[in-house]
């Protein structure tokens, strides 16, 4: 039996479909129990993934009201021994601190000032003028404040589109899956059929009669 991965109660049932789908596809174990920090561990990794569904989420716990909580659950995973990792889901094509720099938070991203374009969200010394408050937190400072904690606290932050989260977080714990030919790039563009012969079946490759090539990556058709 392979490694397990330990699931927080406090992960809503229902909201993680498509991870848990994509692990059972992909045979692999689960169990909920109670995690003093991060979503998601497995015995033998000194890993834990906490995962957040945006980008908007994490500029909240950093930059919000929720940042004494955030840095607490930092220190406790550095005092355990543990390397926290946050998993950042986003569509906004944000992968790394680079690419973060340009993004605009969503607040404005909505605020009929910014559309006009008679709000700068990165200018300082001017609050919101819709609010009066102090302006959203914008990418490039978020990055930076990101970079700090990371100093601090060793803690990685991690993007990825909410459709490779699941298998994100095996890589990162550790954790073997099943290798399936939908997941491969050759399946998916027909290169693997025309080049070994195989037939597409109710939406599953099939073996044609004779085939016994095996694949780049070691799979016997």
């Amino acid at each position: 039996m392979g490694a397990v991965i330990k699931i927080d109660t406090r992960q809503q049932a229902g909201k993680h479909e498509i991870k848990n789908e994509w692990w059972a596809l992909h045979g692999v174990s689960t169990v909920r129990c109670k995690l003093d920090f991060g979503d998601y561990m497995t015995d033998g990794s000194n890993i834990s993934v906490d995962t957040k569904r945006s980008i908007d989420e994490i500029a909240q716990n950093i930059n919000g009201k929720q940042h004494d909580r955030f840095k607490r659950e930092c220190q406790r995973a550095a005092a355990a021994g543990y390397r926290l990792v946050i998993l950042i889901e986003n569509n906004e094509g944000v992968s790394n601190f680079d690419t973060l720099k340009s993004w605009t938070n969503t607040h404005c991203g909505y605020c009929v000032h910014f559309k006009k374009k008679a709000c700068d969200p990165c200018e300082s010394g001017e609050k919101c003028r819709k609010h009066g408050t102090r302006k959203p937190i914008q990418g490039e400072r978020l990055a930076k404040a990101m970079q700090t904690m990371s100093e601090r606290y060793g803690v990685i932050f991690e993007f990825c589109k909410p459709t490779e989260t699941a298998w994100k977080i095996c890589l990162l714990l550790g954790v073997d899956f099943k290798v399936l030919c939908s997941d491969c790039f050759r399946f998916k563009d027909s290169m693997c059929l025309a080049a070994y012969g195989m037939q597409l079946i109710e939406g599953a490759p099939k073996p044609v009669d004779g085939a016994d090539e095996m694949c780049d990556w070691g799979c016997p058709f």
